[in-house]
């Protein structure tokens, strides 16, 4: 899939709400940590109180190589759940910079 194929799965609304489920998933994982890092904190809170871009995020994911080879469709509907979580997860870092 091309570059351009991938950035109009990115704003499509249906992957934008799965990506951002994902991230409130995370984010309450990180918060209930008993000592969480305070970059964790602040990212999770920006997640939980929308002010972070789901956008960017979207677009994150479909940079991990295993999303855009599962992209066979224009909304991202075949790229499976588990692949969208791990690549979640591995940004995490990233974003709570």
């Amino acid at each position: 899939m091309l570059i351009f194929d991938l950035t109009r799965i990115a704003d499509n609304g249906d992957f934008r709400a799965r990506i951002r489920y994902l991230m409130v998933k995370a984010a309450l994982a990180k918060l209930v940590a008993v000592t969480p890092p305070a970059e964790d904190i602040l990212l999770g809170q920006r997640i939980l109180d929308d002010g972070e871009s789901v956008a960017a995020w979207a677009t994150a994911a479909l940079t991990n190589a295993t999303i855009a080879a599962g992209a066979h469709a224009a909304d991202g509907s075949t790229i499976v759940d588990p692949d969208l979580e791990f690549a979640i997860n591995t940004f995490w870092p990233a974003f709570a910079k």
